[in-house]
């Protein structure tokens, strides 16, 4: 069945609603029962998009003891990265340590994230290569893992090579859905990536990052946050918001999932219309209405979601309101 929508946010000029963005937000526990919900996904199979990447690395993971992994390796790994100079330095030592170049690359050219990287390959003009892309670092790793076990290097993307048989039989599992029945399409990036109900996606987020057989990556992502994505990004911004007990990762198509270490809870936010500011601003009023962000003051959520809407002038027009009770 489809998913029923509701609306999650509503932007007001002039007390008047200009804009209204439908979506579904829902709190699980590590068994998969809601604890709450918006919105109801009946069961829809929705794609992990990029919030597939921790399992992705977690599938190889015995990489990281291989080629003796730093928490910074780790975390790009795992990034949908904003292809500034750290995440491009890092990647380049991780394909130093296996033996390969970015010619191994099978992700496609792609312009940075970061505006900042942007402008930067105007100002000296250069092109976007493959090692800009958002998922390089998960490129790098599996490419890893193919030299590694002495894998094709040439086809690692295609969904019958091995290592992407071993990711896809792992995601399944860890998800605990069946892999015959999950829905399986490309990524932008060209690699697999499944579709599987929220609260399998939240079950093996909650794996990923209570699990004592995860912890180098869960280690990871909470002490470099901003190798796991950049400063102005809505999930390197909730783990430094979340002060050491929130681990957060977005996907394309605007789903996002935000796993409560200490709790063992998973809260799942899908925008149906692909709005990134609608999906960062529901859930930072959520997390903060909600006392999970003890940090929220030190990190750029305040700057990144406002509540304000403004003029280019900076003349205060109207407002932002969250259209569901979530405390």
């Amino acid at each position: 069945m489809y998913p029923e929508y509701e609306i999650l946010l509503k932007n007001r000029r002039s007390g008047q609603v200009d804009e209204e963005h439908r979506g579904l937000v829902a709190l699980f526990d590590e068994n998969g029962n809601i604890i709450r919900q918006t919105g109801n996904d009946n069961g829809y199979l929705f794609y992990h998009r990029s919030c597939m990447k921790p399992f992705q690395l977690a599938a190889v993971s015995e990489i990281i003891d291989y080629y003796s992994f730093s928490d910074e390796e780790i975390a790009v790994c795992t990034a949908s990265h904003s292809g500034d100079e750290i995440h491009l330095r890092t990647i380049r030592r991780i394909l130093e340590k296996a033996g390969l170049s970015e010619s191994n690359f099978l992700c496609p050219p792609h312009a940075p994230l970061s505006l900042y990287a942007q402008n930067k390959l105007i100002l000296t003009n250069e092109k976007p290569s493959s090692i800009h892309h958002n998922c390089s670092g998960k490129h790098a790793a599996i490419l890893s893992y193919c030299k590694m076990k002495g894998l094709d290097l040439k086809n690692y993307n295609d969904r019958n090579h091995p290592a992407q048989k071993k990711i896809l039989n792992f995601v399944s599992d860890i998800c605990e859905y069946p892999l015959k029945k999950c829905s399986i399409t490309k990524d932008g990036c060209t690699l697999p990536v499944l579709g599987t109900p929220l609260k399998n996606l939240a079950k093996g987020f909650i794996k990923i990052f209570t699990m004592p057989e995860f912890h180098r990556i869960k280690n990871a992502v909470l002490a470099c946050p901003f190798y796991f994505g950049g400063e102005e990004r809505t999930d390197s911004q909730i783990v430094v918001a979340g002060g050491g007990n929130l681990a957060a990762k977005v996907g394309a198509g605007n789903i996002c999932c935000v796993v409560d270490i200490r709790e063992k809870t998973c809260l799942v936010i899908k925008i149906a219309d692909s709005d990134n500011f609608a999906r960062g601003y529901v859930l930072t009023k959520i997390l903060k209405e909600t006392g999970k962000l003890p940090n929220y003051n030190n990190s750029k959520l305040p700057k990144l979601f406002p509540t304000e809407i403004f003029t280019d002038t900076g003349e205060i027009i109207g407002a932002r309101e969250l259209s569901i009770d979530w405390q």
